[in-house]
């Protein structure tokens, strides 16, 4: 499996190089936020490469989230998992002839 996700990495990060580089004397404008961030004669290469930049930065924060998470869950189902085996292993050791006078079982003669 991590064959195909770098497999896969290899041919996305090339696909985006060959685009960059067949637009490399193309030059756009970029407005960001409205006219907050207002830039002229952009290479177009480098609009590309930094919004997958930013694409990657921020499936890393979310990422980074949900892996922190998932540790959590895992926590919490190790420690039920610990309860219930002690008392299972509670449970295992309990005398058979312990129960029986509870019952008050009288045999017959």
């Amino acid at each position: 499996m991590w064959a195909i996700k770098w497999f896969l990495a290899v041919v996305m990060i090339l696909v985006i190089l060959g685009f960059a580089l067949q637009n490399s004397d193309q030059r756009v404008s970029v407005f960001f936020l409205g006219d907050t961030w207002h830039y002229e004669a952009v290479q177009l290469w480098m609009v590309i490469y930094a919004s997958f930049s930013l694409g990657v930065l921020f499936w890393l924060a979310v990422s980074i989230f949900q892996v922190m998470e998932l540790k959590a869950v895992i926590r919490r189902f190790k420690k039920e998992q610990v309860e219930m085996q002690s008392e299972l292993d509670s449970l295992r050791n309990l005398a058979i002839g312990e129960d029986d006078a509870s019952f008050d079982l009288k045999e017959e003669s």
